[in-house]
């Protein structure tokens, strides 16, 4: 079975689940965040009776924990074109050639793929990955010793491709621990543990390469990079440190062609360990949720807003009837912290939020007209879906250039309206053209974006935002800050005002 793909959008390189089961999520950008520092400290490497370097005791204590995970899943057969249909019945008649290709017909047919996983404690509840098991009609385990077991699945979760399932495990059944203490610094030594191609008990070695690695679309984690290699079939198997405790759990390869190149990904232990005690007592996962559009506070940006320095998170756009607005945030405000914890960036505020249970209360440290206040927000419960808007690019640019600045825009008639597919409720001016490597491109602009507001004021027309460029110039400002619209969603960019 191939592995599951997604391109990415600037290499040909591609990401793979690590297993030849059909993937539910997608990574949709490579979001790469530094490590923290962390203190220094030496570990000695496993040697062996005779001095030698040697993981042969770790790996025999922690491998009768490590199963295969073997999945059916019920699809339905293609029909066969009339063409054919007509063929086969003029050439052999309506019960066809004995032997003939029966890969037509209206009967489903069962799809097996498979994955890795491992006990975590004596009531037979076994950690894998989401994308193992999703959809599945049949789910086995295959035990180290080669037995077979029916699983139930306890639990998934979409978000962090985590899964729970359960066996009648044996009573000396052994398991694996999460690491609760765990500080894994890039050249740490790590092994992985799985079944690729169906390769029972397979071990490869290597060192934690880069902490912060590839983030799929709404997850709130940031994965473990590793360089032992991860191949098809080990998705959902552990990632132990070289105390046999588990310090990640395998998801995913950075490959352009589908095999192991050495680059592979892990989900953190903590972020595993917390889900994986909520789908075992719940089933599920409930995740805070604020209901607002979050931006990256660039140096742009923040010049454009009056500070000093780079931090918080711009709020974009706050959803109607969300708890972000019945606690009175607006659009334009900038997060700098969530209950005394200082957040820096969209992904850390998502992270912070996420932390908490719906209904809980969170103060938010807000930012609003250079003036710090306190937001108590009750968190709601986070919906998985999402919703992105796709914008056609637009072929009309015969209107005026806005002061040097890169940008064309028109006045919104109701022709644009529906060439743009702008709505009657939205007003501002209609951006029709922007220069390559202009100031206008660089403030995220491009054709098909309405300009709603600059520096917090209603844009008009073409002359009003021409005239507040022109003003702002004036007054020596190096940017301003544009309120901007694309198709569903707002948010805001920096334009900047240096010739």
């Amino acid at each position: 079975m191939k592995l599951n793909e997604v391109k990415m959008k600037s290499s040909s390189t591609k990401i793979f689940f690590a297993s030849a089961a059909a993937a539910v999520l997608t990574i949709a950008s490579a979001g790469f965040s530094a490590a923290q520092a962390q203190a220094p400290r030496l570990m000695a490497p496993p040697v062996a009776a005779d001095g030698t370097l040697s993981f042969a005791d770790l790996v025999e204590r922690v491998s009768p924990s490590v199963v295969s995970i073997l999945v059916e899943r019920e699809i339905q057969r293609p029909q066969m074109p009339d063409q054919l249909q007509e063929f086969f019945n003029f050439r052999f008649g309506p019960d066809g050639p004995q032997g003939r290709d029966e890969g037509f017909g209206d009967e489903p047919q069962r799809v097996p793929a498979q994955g890795s996983g491992f006990f975590i404690d004596r009531d037979g509840h076994i950690v894998t990955n989401n994308h193992v098991v999703a959809d599945a009609d049949v789910v086995r385990v295959r035990l180290a010793d080669g037995e077979e077991l029916d699983a139930e699945i306890v639990g998934t979760d979409p978000l962090t491709d985590l899964a729970v399932l359960k066996v009648k495990a044996k009573k000396n059944q052994q398991f694996v621990e999460f690491a609760e203490d765990v500080n894994l610094r890039v050249g740490d030594f790590v092994l992985a543990v799985g079944n690729p191609y169906g390769l029972n008990g397979t071990v490869t070695s290597g060192i934690v390469s880069a902490i912060g690695g590839v983030n799929r679309e709404n997850q709130y984690l940031d994965f473990i990079q590793v360089d032992a290699p991860i191949n098809s079939g080990n998705s959902g198997g552990p990632t132990f440190d070289l105390k046999g405790r588990v310090v990640g759990v395998n998801t995913a390869i950075y490959s352009p062609n589908g095999g192991s190149v050495g680059i592979g990904f892990a989900i953190p232990s903590k972020v595993a360990r917390e889900t994986v005690a909520q789908l075992i007592a719940n089933g599920s996962v409930t995740r805070g949720w604020l209901g607002i559009q979050l931006q990256e506070v660039t140096t742009e940006i923040a010049a454009a807003l009056g500070l000093k320095e780079r931090g918080g998170v711009l709020v974009a756009e706050v959803i109607d009837g969300t708890p972000a607005q019945k606690a009175g945030l607006q659009s334009g405000d900038v997060i700098l912290g969530v209950s005394n914890a200082k957040v820096e960036s969209p992904n850390a505020l998502s992270r912070r939020v996420a932390s908490y249970a719906p209904g809980e209360k969170v103060q938010l440290k807000v930012l609003r007209d250079a003036k710090e206040r306190n937001i108590t927000v009750t968190l709601g419960q986070r919906d998985a879906d999402t919703v992105t808007a796709e914008l056609d690019e637009p072929s009309n640019d015969n209107d005026g250039m806005t002061e040097n600045v890169g940008l064309r825009v028109s006045e919104l008639t109701p022709a644009l309206r529906q060439q743009f597919r702008v709505p009657e409720d939205v007003e501002g001016v209609i951006v029709t053209g922007v220069k390559q490597g202009s100031a206008a491109q660089d403030a995220g602009l491009r054709a098909g974006a309405v300009i709603l507001q600059i520096d917090g004021e209603d844009v008009t027309s073409r002359k009003s935002l021409s005239d507040k460029i022109k003003n702002a110039k004036k007054s020596g400002k190096d940017a301003v800050l544009l309120r901007m619209q694309f198709g569903a969603n707002r948010q805001f960019g920096a334009l900047s005002l240096d010739d």
